[in-house]
């Protein structure tokens, strides 16, 4: 829900205002109120303020100075400088004419809110269009691409929850959602073979894949996008320790939208099939973001989308899996575009061979299949899935047969649907199969779920922890545990401020950790603490502490 565009009353006691200030605070509006330019200013730069109200002088800037600063804060903005009678008693028909001409004035004020709010309105109905038009445009360019159709549709979705889950401003999280959608239309000019090549690729053909994000901003280029998606765009593919391309950027140099664009798209990568390599699993795809964490993903970043991900899965929208079996393209198509993808992963095939080859790597919750194509091969493919005990209870829904349904398929997990085809017709029947569904295993409990980005410290030392925190300015916890032992180092924009263990504190307590090559860590960010008990500098102290392990060992030998 948008906030409410903002009055700021700069009131510096005047009669008019004063009145205006009564008048507003008993309308719906967000009313910022002072009689000070600094906090003034300050209100304008934290709040969306639409119009500002403010007297011709007041003390320590003239009028028209802070109209001037207010309009460069907030290019756009409304101000209204008022004449005012000042502070002194009034009589009681000075009050009654200014009465009423500031209700004039409210009025005048309530009517531009007003076409403000339905302004907004349309503006958002628009972005909304243009948004879904966008998304629906790809997927029909792509609903015959068996490995990348609605790709860009989850990356998109899934990297506009993160920003969101950030609290990025909200132009911010629209460049990201728009940029994640159109992010790969540069690969438009690359040829299918090299696209779906299930060898390894060779280096000229690796060459012209890395410059397909060039290749979408120079295809876009003539689009005047509201947003900055350029740079985000371009640099989608870095990794964080600069090991990417475009240009090798590291750290926070690689735009923040960029960063979020990376982790979702190779999670949707990984967890759909594609030419080289089948599926991973949820669990299996989380594993190798995490052993990427620090090198190629933005730590922060991660664990956000961590958030998110578990939070899906426990509000039960994991998605369930439908092998669709049809020969009949537009058929295939119809049902891909129009079943959800948040909720389903279609799994199309057009011979029986196509569908049981999927069968031997995914179970699918659902299958529908047209009668037609099951009935080249007088139901085989059919016969086939109940006899085999894996297969035996997927309910099926067949479309396209007679009335009177053959013998062969007259059993309880068979629903059929007549052509022409009705989209919500088959999603009822979708939800009436599921319901037969056999049971599942139940989902892990949430407090056995992963939380925080963790890893062992054999994989990940902490010198490497550190460095990656360092370097990413990072705010975060640092939690290590080794036997029944645990010390807790906390960083405030990369710098360590706190370490403790059990026995120790500060400097004495980071050496202590420095010494741990076995173990657990987790990184909790954006956790902070009041005390500070660490004062040298993070790349110092890590010198120090080195310093310090070999000292120790000496002595120990």
């Amino acid at each position: 829900m948008k906030q409410k565009k903002g009055i700021l009353l700069f009131n510096n006691g005047s009669l008019e205002l004063s009145l205006i200030s009564a008048l507003l605070q008993a309308e719906d509006y967000a009313l910022f109120e002072t009689s000070l330019p600094l906090e003034a200013i300050h209100l304008l730069q934290k709040n969306d303020i639409d119009v500002i109200l403010a007297s011709q002088e007041f003390e320590g800037m003239d009028g028209q100075e802070f109209k001037e600063l207010a309009e460069k804060i907030r290019p756009g903005i409304n101000v209204l400088l008022l004449p005012t009678t000042g502070k002194e008693k009034a009589s009681k028909q000075t009050v009654t004419n200014c009465s009423a001409n500031i209700r004039e004035l409210v009025q005048f004020i309530q009517n531009h809110i007003r076409t403000q709010n339905r302004l907004l309105t349309e503006s958002s109905k628009f972005k909304d269009f243009f948004f879904s038009f966008t998304d629906r445009l790809l997927q029909v360019f792509e609903v015959n691409d068996k490995y990348f159709f609605n790709n860009n549709h989850l990356v998109a979705t899934i990297s506009r929850k993160v920003a969101e889950k950030m609290g990025l401003e909200e132009r911010l999280a629209d460049a990201i959602q728009i940029s994640a959608l159109i992010r790969d239309i540069g690969k438009v000019g690359i040829q299918h073979e090299i696209m779906d090549e299930k060898g390894r690729l060779g280096k000229d053909d690796l060459t012209i894949i890395k410059s397909h994000p060039l290749n979408t901003v120079q295809i876009m280029k003539g689009i005047g996008f509201p947003w900055n998606v350029e740079a985000i765009i371009t640099h989608h593919h870095e990794h964080y320790d600069g090991n990417g391309y475009p240009e090798g950027l590291k750290g926070r140099q690689v735009p923040l939208g960029s960063r979020i664009i990376s982790v979702v798209d190779s999670y949707v990568a990984m967890t759909t099939d594609r030419p080289y390599r089948k599926t991973l699993s949820r669990e299996e795809a989380i594993q190798e973001i995490l052993r990427k964490t620090g090198t190629q993903f933005d730590p922060e970043v991660v664990e956000i989308f961590l958030t998110i991900i578990q939070e899906e899965k426990f509000k039960g929208r994991d998605r369930k899996r439908i092998l669709v079996l049809t020969s009949d393209e537009a058929a295939s198509a119809f049902i891909r575009l129009n079943i959800s993808s948040e909720e389903f992963e279609i799994m199309p095939a057009a011979t029986s061979t196509e569908a049981i080859q999927y069968l031997k790597d995914d179970i699918p919750n659902t299958i529908i299949a047209d009668a037609e194509t099951l009935a080249i091969e007088k139901f085989r493919f059919y016969n086939i899935i109940r006899q085999e005990s894996t297969t035996s209870e997927i309910p099926i829904i067949i479309i396209g047969i007679a009335q009177e349904a053959p013998q062969q398929v007259t059993d309880p997990l068979v629903e059929f649907i007549r052509e022409p085809l009705n989209i919500d017709e088959l999603l009822s029947k979708i939800k009436t199969v599921s319901r037969k569904e056999p049971p599942r295993p139940h989902p892990i409990p949430v407090e056995e779920e992963f939380k925080g980005v963790t890893g062992n410290l054999e994989d990940l030392t902490l010198v490497d922890i550190i460095q990656v925190l360092n370097m990413g300015l990072k705010t975060a916890k640092v939690i290590l545990i080794k036997d029944k032992e645990k010390g807790d180092i906390y960083l405030k924009d990369g710098k360590i401020v706190n370490v403790a263990t059990r026995a120790l504190r500060g400097h004495e307590a980071f050496f202590e950790l420095m010494g741990w090559d076995k173990g657990v860590f987790r990184i909790f960010h954006g956790h902070t603490i009041d005390e500070v008990n660490v004062t040298m500098d993070t790349m110092n102290l890590l010198l120090e502490a080195s310093k310090v392990l070999d000292e120790r060992r000496r002595k120990g030998r």
